[in-house]
């Protein structure tokens, strides 16, 4: 039942192209009763949060490498808009330059993680922390 509420109405964007991860992460989420949508592309998430008709997401996480437009590009259009820019970013990349870290904190990441640093469960940990945030504070539909 925990599972259930700490998800319950909650939205997980993953912005991921490799089928692998989508997977595993969207079967550790479901697990974890939180629900999770897949973008594979830069230009797939944006007309996603674009959809008006679409729910946005709580929280969401997105590569740096993506086809048709950058991770870097997707954020910044995020935290462009008012209607996202409080959405946590959770940048999820296997760049792990410190100028590829400083640019996704500038642009307005609310974290930068290295996957090969980032054990599955530690992630839905740090999910779960940003969702119970955002209940608790109110501030997102």
């Amino acid at each position: 039942m925990e599972k259930e509420e700490q998800g319950k109405n909650h939205l997980v964007l993953i912005v991921e192209d490799d089928q692998f991860i989508n997977t595993a992460y969207s079967s550790k989420f479901k697990h974890e009763g939180i629900t999770a949508e897949i973008a594979t592309d830069g230009e797939a998430a944006l007309a996603r949060l674009g959809d008006a008709g679409k729910k946005l997401p709580s929280l969401i996480l997105l590569d740096i490498m993506l086809p048709k437009k950058n991770g870097f590009e997707v954020l910044e259009t995020v935290k462009g808009d008012p209607r996202m820019k409080k959405i946590p970013v959770l940048i999820l990349s296997n760049l792990s330059q410190d100028a590829d870290r400083v640019r996704g904190m500038e642009l307005g990441a609310s974290e930068y993680i290295v996957k090969s640093e980032q054990k599955i469960e530690s992630l839905v940990t740090k999910v779960k922390r940003y969702l119970s945030e955002e209940k608790s504070s109110g501030e997102l539909a």
